[in-house]
């Protein structure tokens, strides 16, 4: 068979397995292998199987993602989301729609240390969704506030995505992170005003009570009592920025601080402590399950030449980086909606890098515009994650409402992407 009938018929296999409901990480494993079976004898298809999981995930920089991990399952446990939260409320709350842009502030300050878009939906959620139900807020303006918010944990560093985005093609991941923020930053304060805009003059997101106005002593209250969170932040992120520490270092001290942090906030209360620890331990044999998957699919598709084959292809057509870019782009924009980031970075990484690279557009810039992708994925239909992270967090909504709510965010979304396609300089600004 040719490299061209091997690699679709890997896609066809593919597609079928996740069709039937296999676990993605198993079903890139299994067809990773029947590529290389077709493509290579079975002694070294038996060989790659044998050495590769192992030397896939024994790479020193994947211990960041446990670490990250840790430490944002214990700023939950410790309470960090809540103080957030009064705090975003005592600055945004009195402005209309103030209590679905509290929520996008506060995603954003979770962020900081969740590092991913579930967690800081589901955190946020539990919080915000009663409040903002409680004083005559929409559905749809609740359920879009929270979903969409909790996409800046894909973003705002430390981002998980981003790390995966890092290990999955070699850029330097302090690079990735510093990148972030900027874009980060634009994005919690273009949902904030779009939020405010339809809370004003759209009926079906408008809000009936507005809250009063604190005090700059209940201000300045809040922002001390959020003390962790400003630690935290400063000691992970200050230190890559001051290049004190390296990301896995920093993350290191992060997870440690948290520790410390959680221990004082819960005063001996242990099950939570433990239930952190658990949490951690399965999200991270997830993802280094999927990290095993992605690679031995990576190698099947290698072995056909396909990639390079397409990438040389590319390269001698006459079209404009930021042309190329765009095309690049509108795959993971459809595939977002129907699988989790991790996997779709993972997934697309062998086939698409390639042609980043030869067409010379800087590859920290196409890492934050395909985390851009994964925030849209995340509130898209059919699988819209973080939609069904809010359902989880309070069953009552409705989840044709809660997408109507998304709606709105995307629109958002896709501005800010080309706003960054057409001016990189707001995300390579400081390099």
């Amino acid at each position: 068979m040719t490299g061209i009938e091997i690699s679709l018929l890997m896609g066809g296999m593919l597609i079928v397995l996740l069709l039937i409901g296999t676990p993605i990480s198993f079903a890139l494993g299994a067809t990773g292998v029947a590529g290389l079976a077709l493509a290579r004898s079975w002694q070294s298809v038996l060989f790659l199987i044998g050495s590769k999981p192992f030397a896939f995930t024994a790479e020193l920089t994947l211990i960041i993602v446990p670490l990250f991990l840790l430490m944002g399952h214990l700023a939950f446990s410790a309470g960090i989301s809540r103080r957030a939260f009064e705090a975003a409320r005592a600055w945004v709350g009195h402005i209309r729609g103030g209590l679905a842009m509290t929520t996008i502030l506060a995603s954003a300050l979770f962020a900081t240390v969740s590092g991913t878009s579930v967690a800081t939906a589901a955190t946020i959620g539990r919080i915000a969704i009663p409040e903002m139900l409680r004083f005559g807020y929409s559905e749809r303006l609740a359920a879009g506030a929270v979903a969409a918010g909790g996409t800046l944990g894909v973003l705002i560093p430390p981002s998980g995505v981003l790390v995966i985005y890092s290990i999955a093609t070699g850029t330097r991941l302090s690079d990735l992170l510093l990148a972030a923020i900027l874009p980060g930053i634009m994005t919690a304060a273009a949902y904030m005003v779009g939020v405010h805009l339809l809370a004003r003059f759209h009926s079906g997101f408008q809000s009936t009570q507005v809250l009063p106005r604190e005090g700059w002593t209940r201000r300045g209250t809040t922002l001390l009592k959020a003390w962790d969170l400003w630690l935290l932040f400063a000691v992970v992120i200050g230190s890559i920025y001051a290049g004190v520490a390296t990301p896995t270092e920093a993350a290191g001290v992060g997870a440690t601080m948290a520790l410390v942090i959680a221990l004082f906030r819960l005063r001996g209360n242990v099950r939570q402590l433990v239930s952190g620890f658990i949490e951690t331990a399965v999200s991270t044999a997830a993802i280094f399950a999927l990290i095993i998957g992605a690679g031995l699919f990576s190698l099947g598709l290698s072995a056909t030449q396909v990639p390079q084959d397409l990438a040389a292809w590319v390269a001698m057509q006459d079209v404009s980086p930021t042309v190329l870019l765009i095309l690049v782009l509108l795959p993971f924009l459809f595939l977002g909606a129907v699988v989790d980031g991790l996997s779709m970075i993972l997934l697309m990484m062998p086939i698409v890098f390639p042609i980043i690279t030869d067409a010379g557009i800087d590859p920290v810039l196409f890492g934050i515009l395909v985390t851009k992708m994964t925030e849209i994925g995340v509130i898209t239909p059919p699988v819209g994650l973080n939609v069904f992270v809010v359902k989880g967090a309070y069953p009552d909504i409705r989840i044709s409402e809660a997408f109507k709510g998304c709606i709105p965010f995307v629109v958002i979304e896709l501005i800010l992407t080309g706003i960054l396609i057409f001016c990189p300089g707001l995300v390579l600004w400081w390099l």
